[in-house]
């Protein structure tokens, strides 16, 4: 018995160490082909681990403790902020861990965009000192009711009410050596009220910025304090400041002044402006295979106190996805990514300004970027719709079908309070069951993702708009719902993970999920086109008939590229061959588009009783024909506010006559109702298709089709004010090649 003890044990510890050997094997990669449960190229297991792995409760707690810091730009709060998320990134495994500073004074420029000093507060106070003492708002108790930019300053006067502070009425009565109340912002009247009237500074109520008016409007949340600022520059031999204070407040203050009493407040301010650096925190999961290639995750880690939704949650959200990640490696059940995955926590544009200028020229191939800004929202209480952007159509890529199969997914799994498969649904232990209704939504800008499309890298972002709390005091943590941060993080997870792990293997059903959803795309368009057809006037029937049959070009061209980019990560000729046989399926596609075009068109053109014709081009579009514009190396993010500031006193550049083009497409955007977030994009949309490629009168049509169309004429003088600027260099072509 003993011998035969022995011998079993023996066995036993084979067993073992081979089930051991097995357990230590590295795991398989985590991409498929696409999924029939799930839609997407990552394996249902993985997608499952991805979900139970991550917590929108943990990520909650980073959202808390960012929010308790004021995280403005170049601040001492915000090196609090970045040196916490250090400590946290190094404990949650990441490598390379650092802080990079880059000047910022109010001279330096990254880009063209001149960077900010370092605002130093020590103290910000406002007193109503008359007709009773009573405190109005102090820093401490509120750091976001001090203006950005106020300087130093200790004044006690008499506070006038002027209104909107816009009208040579509202000055009549003078407000030399007074502190102002006013309804509009800060540093829209600060010109005029401190520069001009000489006021002593502003005391303002606003907290609604003019792009949120689709969604609130002033004294639809009385308490709310908003986020000001002033010019930073100061007025000589003086300091500068204002205060925000909520309409009611603002309120309380005017009943005083019409009942006959005079206010008199006294401001303290200890501040001032003075070199500083902005700060970049970043940290990397190094890649096995391709480590020169990186997939990189952003979110800004700057704003106000407290700044919860916007940006703490994003910030917390690339937090827990890199915890995540490190989680499930460490444990064996992911392999380590094949590429690179960079972490950043920025200053917003600044910051990625500041980076890409130092880091543009590395020997590295940037695959994707995903940033996220605002996505914790609580959708019931913040009015919020929760959306991922596409790539601008300057940038086509096969990041848009990646990133739409998983709305797709998170949305068929979590659209019910209570789901029938739970290993797929997304929730928190303290969170709502709210659904997610999260949407795919044209290209917008607004965030850091827009110098990552601006590069031709493909870039999404995740977030949530509008929301009713945004750019205010009750941006607070209660309004972020851990169930929506950990459905942010899921859908983060998800993309990184199959961008960083995809391989040659992989590139062919990249290809064909582009296809799949780059038809879904077209199909939106035609049915636009082929509507705006049906629907046009007689007098209007030409142009729709044009735009039309330009929409229908563009729409392929875009989609043929998304396609193709999947190439990337072909490295075989069997995949790159089998990528151009999926591109060449949507040629067949087009012919079919265009005869559905050529029918609607026909049947309309017989109703109106007009003869359809082509069009001839004019002189101005044949010599835009011949002009094709590229950007001078050095100058690849310079965009038209930089153009318009060097420019401003030459008359020959022509600049009022580019914006006023600019402004009337614009007014017409915004009386459809369109998003301001998305109008903001479109003064630099045409400056970031030029690449040498494509003609001035290319470009036209690529912007009327993914905006609205633009004079040509205007457009030219557009390009050669860029020209004039050093950004660009025109080659004319007297024939293509």
């Amino acid at each position: 018995m003993p011998a035969l003890a022995a011998i079993a044990a023996c066995g036993l510890l084979v067993i073992l160490a081979s089930g051991n050997g097995q357990a230590q094997k590295p795991p398989a990669s985590p991409l498929g082909s696409i999924s029939p449960r799930t839609g997407l190229l990552l394996n249902d297991d993985v997608v499952v681990r991805l979900i139970q792995a991550s917590s929108g409760d943990r990520a909650h707690d980073y959202v808390s403790r960012l929010a308790l810091w004021s995280r403005e730009q170049v601040s001492e709060g915000f090196t609090r902020a970045a040196e916490w998320v250090v400590e946290k990134a190094k404990e949650f495994g990441l490598e390379r861990v650092a802080i990079e500073r880059f000047p910022s004074d109010g001279k330096i420029a990254y880009f063209g965009e001149v960077m900010p000093p370092q605002w130093k507060v020590r103290k910000g106070e406002l007193w109503l000192t008359s007709p009773f003492l009573m405190k109005i708002t102090t820093y401490d108790d509120l750091p976001m009711s001090l203006a950005e930019g106020s300087t130093s300053a200790d004044v006690e006067a008499e506070l006038v009410d002027i209104g909107a502070g816009r009208g040579d009425s509202d000055y009549a009565a003078g407000v030399k050596g007074k502190i102002v109340l006013t309804s509009s912002r800060p540093f829209d009247i600060f010109e005029r009220a401190v520069n001009k009237e000489g006021a002593a500074g502003i005391l303002s109520s606003w907290s609604v910025p003019d792009f949120d008016y689709l969604n609130r409007r002033p004294g639809d949340f009385p308490d709310q304090v908003g986020w000001p600022r002033i010019p930073r520059e100061a007025v000589e031999g003086a300091g500068h400041f204002a205060f925000a204070i909520s309409a009611r407040r603002a309120q309380d203050l005017r009943a005083m002044m019409g009942q006959g009493k005079a206010p008199r407040v006294h401001a303290g301010v200890d501040a001032a402006l003075v070199p500083g650096h902005l700060e970049v925190v970043s940290g990397v999961i190094p890649g096995a295979a391709y480590p020169q290639e990186e997939v990189i995750v952003t979110a800004h880690l700057d704003h106000y106190k407290p700044g919860a939704n916007d940006n703490a949650s994003g910030s917390a959200a690339i937090l827990e996805m890199a915890r995540t990640m490190r989680e499930l490696i460490e444990s064996g059940k992911l392999q380590p990514p094949l590429r690179t995955i960079r972490f950043m926590w920025v200053p917003e544009y600044r910051g990625t300004y500041a980076w890409l200028s130092a880091h543009l020229n590395d020997p590295v191939r940037r695959i994707a970027n995903l940033n996220f800004d605002m996505v914790g929202e609580d959708v019931v209480k913040t009015n919020s719709v929760l959306s991922l952007t596409y790539t601008s159509d300057s940038n086509p890529s096969f990041l848009n079908a990646v990133i739409e199969s998983i709305v797709d997914f998170a949305n068929t799994y979590n659209n019910e309070r209570y789901p029938p498969q739970l290993d797929l649904y997304i929730g928190s232990i303290t969170g709502s069951r709210n659904r997610l209704s999260v949407r795919m939504a044209p290209y917008s800008t607004g965030t850091d993702h827009e110098l990552f499309n601006n590069l031709r890298i493909g870039a999404s972002s995740f977030g949530a708009w509008p929301d009713n709390f945004y750019h205010s005091s009750e941006d607070t943590p209660d309004k972020v719902d851990p169930t929506q941060l950990h459905r942010a993080v899921v859908i983060g997870l998800a993309g990184i993970t199959t961008v960083a792990y995809a391989d040659s293997e992989q590139a062919p059903d990249i290809a064909r999920l582009s296809l799949i959803y780059g038809r879904r795309r077209i199909a939106a368009s035609e049915f636009s086109a082929v509507r705006s057809l049906l629907a046009a006037s007689k007098e209007g029937f030409s142009d729709v008939d044009h735009l039309a049959g330009n929409m229908i070009a563009h729409v392929y061209r875009r989609e043929r590229a998304a396609v193709g980019s999947a190439a990337m990560f072909a490295r075989t000729a069997q995949a790159r061959s089998d990528i151009e046989k999926t591109i060449a399926l949507l040629s067949g596609d087009e012919a079919a588009s265009r005869k559905k075009l050529d029918e609607a068109a026909a049947l309309r053109a017989g109703e109106l009783k007009v003869v359809r014709a082509p069009r001839s081009l004019t002189e101005a579009e044949k010599r835009a024909a011949r002009l094709f514009p590229a950007r001078n190396k050095g100058k690849e993010l310079h965009n038209l506010g930089y153009i318009s500031r060097i420019l401003a006193k030459d008359s020959t550049a022509q600049v009022p006559k580019i914006q006023a083009a600019l402004d009337e497409i614009t007014r017409l955007y915004q009386a459809q109702g369109d998003s301001e977030l998305r109008l903001m994009g479109f003064s630099d949309a045409a400056a970031f298709y030029a690449d040498g490629q494509r003609s001035i009168l290319e470009i036209r049509d690529a912007v009327a089709a993914e905006y609205a169309p633009m004079p040509i004429e205007a457009l030219e003088l557009y390009f050669r004010a860029f020209e004039k600027a050093g950004v660009m260099t025109i080659a004319e072509k007297r024939e293509r090649k």
